[in-house]
């Protein structure tokens, strides 16, 4: 299956905290899996598609193709290095062969608690969302250099504006208008 990356392996280490000698291997399928949970549903299918074929094609340089290139540099080449890496995070003390699960251990140093780790995370989620914010606002704000940013229908993802996530969804019902009353949090049946 062939499958293009909107970074380089130098943008995911130079980007991040992932020391060098770290294998591409081991990150490469949490770049695709970062890719497709954020880029593609903060951008929407179709302008996704449109940005996949214009580095397949090498083309983004092209001129005409400017405002998807400082799309793809300056605002995808921030943000998915630190979602890859705050999904990676998890999963790079562990190596997983023949059915078996390894944890690995580092001779020089001491690993992180699981405390620690999910601080690491929260700190790493935290940029990424800064960035995802950048993303959106950018795009919103030049909705005539993309015009395919509103072109999407039927199975394709329409954009998400929303960078942010605190667990908790605030989103309010068509039904119910504007107002968010106390009843929302306390009537859980409504929803």
């Amino acid at each position: 299956m062939a499958y293009v990356l909107f970074i380089s392996e130098a943008k995911l280490k130079d980007s991040t905290a992932i020391n060098l000698n770290v294998s591409t291997d081991l990150l490469l399928p949490y770049v695709l899996q970062a890719q497709k949970l954020y880029v593609e549903t903060k951008l929407g299918t179709t302008l996704y598609k449109k940005l996949e074929s214009l580095i397949t094609a090498g083309t983004i340089g092209n001129v005409g193709n400017e405002a998807y290139k400082t799309l793809v540099d300056d605002y995808i080449g921030d943000m998915l290095p630190n979602w890859a890496f705050y999904h990676a995070i998890p999963f790079l003390r562990f190596k997983i062969e023949n059915g078996n699960i390894y944890s690995k251990t580092s001779e020089t140093g001491t690993a992180l608690s699981t405390e620690e780790a999910q601080h690491l995370r929260e700190e790493i989620r935290n940029t990424s969302e800064y960035y995802t914010e950048r993303l959106i606002e950018y795009v919103t704000n030049n909705t005539t250099s993309f015009p395919e940013y509103n072109t999407n229908s039927g199975a394709d993802v329409n954009p998400d504006q929303n960078a942010y996530y605190n667990g908790m969804n605030l989103e309010r019902p068509m039904r119910q208008g504007t107002k968010l009353t106390l009843r929302n949090f306390l009537n859980a049946s409504d929803y």
